[in-house]
């Protein structure tokens, strides 16, 4: 399981018709929510094309990890869809079953962004978060 020392996060086929699914990884909670975070704007649109221009923060709580992971997720969805904003970075501070979040990324230009497919919603197909031997991972499912 070397890939979590290796990979952010990687995509998944096989797993859902017509849904996006990623693995994210990391070496810690946090970690693993920012490389979640990623992955979802990676789905979006390519993230290098962001750049930092505009801050968002907000903090969530939940009554365990997967609950917050999926409702984080939902909140970069909402954002993108009553904003039109796409992170290209978040800092994320999780503790015990709550999470602060600071975000830089721009609104959308679509004049010169090229977009990958729209996410809809986070779904609970398949969707876990796990402690393994060298960190954490979370198997994801989008609806597109």
């Amino acid at each position: 399981m070397s890939v979590i020392m290796r990979k952010k996060f990687v995509f998944v086929e096989g797993v859902a018709t017509a849904d996006a699914v990623f693995d994210a990884f990391g070496k810690s909670e946090n970690e693993l929510f920012e490389n979640s975070a990623l992955a979802l704007t990676s789905i979006m649109i390519d993230p290098k094309t962001l750049k930092s221009k505009v801050r968002k923060e907000f903090s969530l709580e939940e009554k365990d990890l997967q609950g917050l992971l999926f409702s984080f997720l939902e909140q970069l969805i909402f954002l993108k869809d009553a904003e039109q904003f796409l992170p290209k970075t978040c800092k994320v501070i999780v503790s015990e079953n709550k999470l602060t979040v600071k975000c830089r990324g721009e609104t959308i230009d679509y004049k010169r962004h090229k977009l990958g497919v729209d996410a809809k919603a986070v779904t609970y197909h398949k969707f876990e978060v796990k402690k393994e031997k060298l960190g954490w991972r979370a198997r994801v499912v989008i609806d597109i």
